[in-house]
Order: C-alpha cells, then structure tokens, then sequence
C-alpha cells in the first residue's frame, strides 16, 4: 500500500521551499518502509536547493532522518 507523507520540496534552484505531501510507493525487492520520527535539515539541504550538488528538481531532500522500521519490514 503507498504511503502519503509530507515533504519539504524545492521546485528550482534557489526558489522558496514547500511542505508538500508526496506519494511513496511500495518498498520494492531489498527495501524497507521506514517511519521516520523526526527530520533535520543541514547545509548539504542548502547545497541542494542552491543547485550546488545537482540540477535535479523538484528536489526533495533532508539528510538527517531518524525512524525506525516495522519488525516485518526488517532483513
């Protein structure tokens, strides 16, 4: 079943960020669900939006993730 969640999206270099939700699919073969608990943002996020490390946008992007996977969801 996919999942709705909110995300904080850049739409394109340097524009102002949104809280957005996203539609996350099934986990597919050797990944996992993962229900993160809280969401941190760093300057690598500012890297990103700024169009620093790629051009890839929309960009959705906090690196600093901590959750915790369901048992049936672990290896």
């Amino acid at each position: 079943m996919a999942y709705e969640v909110k995300g904080v999206v850049a739409r394109s270099k340097g524009a102002p960020v949104s809280i957005e939700t996203i539609l996350v699919p099934d986990p597919g073969p050797g990944e996992a669900v993962v229900d993160v608990q809280a969401c941190g943002v760093c300057h690598t996020d500012l890297h990103y939006r700024e169009g620093g490390i790629n051009d890839d946008f929309p960009s959705c992007s906090a690196t600093r993730r901590p959750g915790s996977c369901p048992p049936s969801a672990r290896a």
